[in-house]
């Protein structure tokens, strides 16, 4: 469903520069703003914005983006942003604004506070959801999918204490064993990288309805299972590697890969957290969520990798994939919120307004926290 944008005064949409460490990804490139210029939305900015991906302010101002100081860009009716993770910046924002970001915020209790005080609407894009899909979340998790396969693949190198298993086809050789729990988004950008290495690859699906919708795109001799704790239990002592891909852990998460299960696995084994819950989540053995460069966590002679950072790590892929496929969902966006739009797919992203959380996953969390919806 289109929305329609009725005529506004003052149709500026603010792009701050991303805050987050070490985080060159940028929302604005010249192609959205072209995007929406044609929408009729005047677009603001700060100096610098596309750097970390190597874009120029001379690109963006031939896309008609125009440049201010800080205060005036967070001062724009609707703040848009990839990643909105420090709750002290919300603070720049008066009652009544709109921002749209990647705020993750049910797994922060001081940004669920910041949100929901601070009198403005927030909008999380991963929360979009549209004809049963959440169309803002697949660049993120394909990406993720991707760099779990191959995160695994280095890990399992001896110079980083693995088994010593080469993650491809080689002659001669035994094929690598892959299980891939989960087959949404994630799971299916990893199951299809690992086929493609050569590896024989498992993936573990929720139910059997998941598992009956997700075959015909699964790749060609992977096997596709319910997972059942037996077929688990089994498909983890073959493998080589496992990710996990499994599309929500939060703190209520029943534990699915625990201590006896890795005592049965192979010594120098891999798993690979690529979505990483909230919480000791689906699998406690792995440890808080790590940072780029750590080693990985070595318990019962399995080695752990937790990042829920890995599309930050290839930022021009990861911003070019993600700005083509949320574009036209950002200007819907600001349809509704500069223009008052009704769009009943973008309403499903809307967690904060007028001073209260509004969507359940976050109220949820707001409770367990402790934190006033």
């Amino acid at each position: 469903m289109e929305a329609q944008m009725p005529a506004s005064t003052e149709p500026i949409i603010g792009f701050p520069r991303e805050s987050t460490a070490g985080d060159r990804r940028t929302l604005l490139t010249p192609e959205v703003a072209y995007v929406l210029a044609d929408a009729g939305f005047r677009v603001l900015t700060e100096p610098g914005v596309g750097a970390g991906i190597f874009r120029s302010d001379a690109e963006l101002a031939a896309a008609g983006v125009r440049f201010a100081a800080p205060e005036k860009v967070w001062a724009a009716p609707l703040v848009l942003r990839y990643k909105s993770t420090n709750p002290g910046e919300l603070s720049r924002l008066r009652p009544g604004q709109s921002i749209g970001a990647l705020f993750h915020a049910e797994g922060d209790p001081a940004l669920l506070a910041a949100v929901a005080k601070r009198g403005i609407t927030a909008y999380s894009y991963e929360f979009l959801e549209e004809d049963g899909r959440f169309p803002l979340a697949t660049p993120g998790g394909e990406i993720a999918g991707i760099q779990a396969i191959l995160y695994g693949a280095q890990a399992l190198q001896t110079v980083h204490g693995g088994r010593g298993v080469l993650l491809a086809e080689v002659t001669g050789a035994a094929a690598p064993q892959v299980v891939v729990i989960g087959c949404g988004t994630v799971g299916s950008a990893a199951a299809r990288t690992a086929a493609a290495l050569g590896a024989r690859v498992t993936i573990l699906a929720r139910s059997q309805d998941s598992a009956s919708r997700y075959l015909p795109d699964a790749p060609a001799g992977a096997r596709v299972a319910v997972n059942t704790p037996e077929v688990r239990s089994g498909a983890l002592a073959a493998a080589d590697l496992v990710v996990g891909a499994i599309l929500v852990s939060t703190f209520d998460t029943p534990a699915m890969i625990i201590e006896a299960d890795l005592r049965g696995m192979k010594t120098g084994a891999v798993i690979v957290d690529a979505t990483c819950g909230y919480g000791d989540g689906y699998l406690p053995t792995a440890g808080p969520v790590q940072q780029p460069g750590d080693a990985p966590r070595l318990a019962c002679g399995v080695l752990h990798v937790k990042l829920d950072t890995l599309p930050a790590l290839v930022p021009v892929t990861t911003t070019a994939a993600y700005t083509t496929n949320a574009a036209p969902y950002l200007v819907r966006l600001a349809c509704v919120a500069v223009s008052g739009a009704s769009d009943p797919a973008i309403e499903t992203a809307r967690i904060a307004h007028d001073g209260r959380l509004v969507h359940p996953v976050c109220r949820q969390h707001a409770a367990f926290y402790g934190v006033p919806a």
